[in-house]
Parts: C-alpha cells; sequence; structure tokens
C-alpha cells in the first residue's frame, strides 16, 4: 500500500506490547458475490446514489445557528479526498466496500512532520485482524494483497459496518464477508441462467438423422454427406427453403429434442430475492421509478447510509472537544433535484416564502444557472418571528385602546 511509509527497522508500534489477541478476524472477498450481475447493479444503484450525498464540515451554535466550517478537512471533504479522487469516486467506492464486504474502512492520512491531514483514503484489505494490549488499546492490524501487514490504533481509522449484530467489533458474520444469507440464492439464480444457457445450445444442435439404406463403404459414406450438406446449403441459403430433398436410398429419422425453459415468475422471484437484500426495488434496479419509488428507496436505504456516513466521519476526523463545540460533518442531500416539476415549484413557492431558500438556490433547482445578486433570500410578510408574536399582538391592543381614547 503507497499510502502507508513502512520503516526499514522498525515500526511505530514496536515498543508497544501487543498481548491480547481478540480472535476477531475479519476476511473479505472470501466469496466474490459480484461476478452476479444482479448484485452489481444493485450495489450500483446504491452506491451512484450515495456518492450523490454532499459531505460538508459544519458547526452549529445553540442549537440554531449552522455556519459551514472552512479550511483542509473541508477542502478535502467538498473538492478532493485524495490525490486521485473525486468526492463522488470516494463516497462511491466507500459505499461499494461496505456492501460487498459488510464493513469499509478509511483511512485519514496526516504529514509526520507538520501534523496536517494530507488526504482520506478508502482501503481494501485481504485480512483484518483486531488486537488489544494490556491496557485495553484497540488496534487494527491490515494484510493487503501484498502480504504485507500494517498495524494502527483503531482510532485512527473510519470504520463503517453493516448488518452489525453477530460479532462485537465487525460488520456481518465477522470472519468473512461471505454473505451467507443470499449466496444460496445468487447460486441457484446463476444455475437456472446456465439451464437456459445450455437449453438454447441444445436447441441449436442436431434436430435428426439421415439414414442409409445399404452397406457403404467409408468413401461413400463420406460422399453422402457431402451430398446431403450441399442439399442443406443450396436449400437455406439459395433457395431460402427449410425441405432438403433425398431419394429412397435415404431415411430421415427425427430426434426428439424438447429443451425445457425456466418460466418467466421464477427467475423474477430470484432477483427480487437479491435486489431486496441491497434494499433496491424493482424500478430502481431498471431505473424506471416514479417520484415515490425513489423517495421510499431513499428514506429505506439511502438515508441510513447518509446517517452512518455523518457519525463514522464525524468520530473518526474530529476530536471530542469539537464534538463537544457543535462541529460535526454531515453528508446532505439535494433531494428535491430527483423530484418532479410541480414537486419542485411547489417547494419552491412554500421555502421562499419562509426565507428557507435564495433566489440562485431556486434557480438551480430548476436548472437554471445563477444570476448576480441572487444570494439574497425573500420572505412573505405574512410570516412573524415566534418569539415576538405575543408583543405584536399586544402591540396592535394597545394602539387600538390609544385610537379609541383619542
Amino acid at each position: 500500500m503507497l499510502i502507508f511509509k513502512r520503516k526499514k527497522k522498525t515500526g511505530s508500534f514496536d515498543t508497544i506490547q501487543l498481548t491480547s489477541n481478540l480472535n476477531k478476524f475479519y476476511t473479505p472477498f472470501g466469496t466474490n458475490i459480484s461476478k452476479s450481475d444482479v448484485v452489481k447493479i444493485c450495489i450500483d444503484r446504491v452506491a451512484s446514489q450515495c456518492a450523490k450525498l454532499k459531505p460538508r464540515y459544519i458547526k452549529t451554535e445553540n442549537d440554531k445557528t449552522v455556519t459551514e466550517k472552512k479550511g483542509r478537512l473541508s477542502f478535502l471533504l467538498k473538492y478532493k479526498p485524495n490525490e486521485i479522487m473525486t468526492p463522488y469516486d470516494f463516497i462511491y467506492k466507500t459505499t461499494t466496500l461496505l456492501l460487498l464486504n459488510d464493513n469499509a474502512f478509511i483511512y485519514p492520512k496526516f504529514d509526520r512532520q507538520t501534523g496536517k491531514l494530507k488526504g482520506i483514503y478508502p482501503l481494501r484489505p485481504v485480512t483484518v485482524e483486531m488486537i488489544v494490549d494490556d491496557v485495553d488499546t484497540y488496534f487494527i492490524k491490515f494484510i493487503f494483497e501484498d502480504g504485507k501487514p500494517y498495524t494502527l490504533p483503531y482510532d485512527n481509522i473510519i470504520h463503517l459496518r453493516r448488518h452489525f449484530a453477530q460479532n462485537d467489533i465487525f460488520g456481518g458474520t465477522g470472519s468473512s464477508g461471505d454473505h451467507e444469507a443470499i449466496l444460496k440464492t445468487i447460486s441457484i439464480n446463476d444455475s437456472l441462467l446456465q439451464g437456459i444457457d445450455n437449453a438454447v445450445k441444445s436447441s441449436m444442435q442436431i434436430k435428426g438423422i439421415v439414414k442409409m439404406n445399404g452397406m457403404l463403404s467409408e468413401a461413400d459414406k463420406k460422399k453422402q454427406r457431402d451430398l446431403f450438406d450441399a442439399a442443406l446449403s443450396e436449400s437455406t441459403h439459395v433457395k431460402g427453403s427449410s425441405i432438403i430433398p433425398i431419394d429412397l436410398k435415404s431415411e430421415y429419422i427425427p430426434l426428439d429434442v424438447d429443451p425445457k425453459m425456466i418460466d418467466k415468475d421464477t427467475l423474477e422471484f430470484l432477483q427480487s430475492k437479491i435486489t431486496d437484500y441491497f434494499g433496491v426495488s424493482v424500478p430502481i434496479f431498471t431505473s424506471q421509478y416514479t417520484e415515490d419509488e425513489y423517495n421510499s428507496f431513499y428514506e429505506s436505504t439511502i438515508e441510513p447510509l447518509a446517517i452512518q456516513l455523518s457519525e463514522a466521519f464525524s468520530l473518526g476526523l474530529l476530536t471530542d472537544n469539537q464534538l463537544e463545540r457543535g462541529e460535526q460533518i454531515v453528508f446532505y442531500s439535494e433531494r428535491l433535484q430527483y423530484a418532479s416539476w410541480n414537486t419542485k415549484v411547489n417547494a419552491i413557492e412554500k421555502l421562499m416564502s419562509l426565507g428557507i431558500m435564495s433566489l440562485n438556490e431556486s434557480r438551480a433547482l430548476l436548472g437554471l444557472e445563477p444570476i448576480e445578486g441572487g444570494h439574497k433570500r425573500l420572505q412573505s410578510l405574512n410570516f412573524v418571528d415566534a418569539d415576538k408574536a405575543n408583543q405584536y399582538q399586544v402591540g396592535t391592543k394597545e394602539e387600538e385602546t390609544n385610537e379609541d381614547n383619542n
């Protein structure tokens, strides 16, 4: 792994005595479910939607005012997580690794001299082992395809988990990303598809034999076969006919070839079991969904991942003091971008009157370019600050009383 720099003699953790092994092993890629085209499409549908999320480094003050923080971390999240990935690529790969292995690991790389955050990298280890020392400090040991081990403090790693129940540390079964619950269905689906392939091939094989009445030498057999092939070629390619003439010396005996095809309902049932496993409905799978179907997919599949990403990145990249001061990393969604035109217009009418959206934000929602001065927020005079509502009503009554006295 190029992102880890190894010392020739001693590493950073040689001075720490790792006395206790938790026996918590995680070995991804044990069974490659991505060989299934259905699995690949499902993962792409989820990962591509998650990749549209917008990670932002923000600070909330007094549970009211939200401001976006500036600096290196904010730049990495918004524009360039590392040297070779865009934010879309980074989130897409992270989500894909999570769905494939029930675990995803992100490594924040810091400059050793300045301590400055240089980049964040999704890792693809072959084996992961959790280790704890005699003072209950957790470490995580990665082994990659090059066979080299790297041991890091667990606090230095962003760890995402899926199906987190059976193991105390890792998602899934903990021992491997085997997806046992869905592998049988994938195997059956693959067997049925192979059966269809074999049925198609068998339908193109020999449909009959030509029996020659009489004793023929090998030379005569070859001559008769050549004559039959010539007649077949002439009927098919020259005359466009499916009839082949034969004389009384020959007898055509048809072979009963009856390949069995799998019914559509069975194939759809197996496919739906795979898509359901990844939280992808049939309309989402085929990219032919309505607005309501997309909203259901977002709330059931994408939104939980957005919450998980926000919490994991906040814990992994911010200190306890920063979290206590109201700083956090949030993965925002621009859901209205994928709504219907009528929904967008209705949302703009309501949100602009409340001062929630600016002119340019409204234009962007409709796919229009920003305009000069479009940062302004307009608000309807029909609304009043809740804290001043009573004062406003009392003031009105006092004015009415003064007018009556006059």
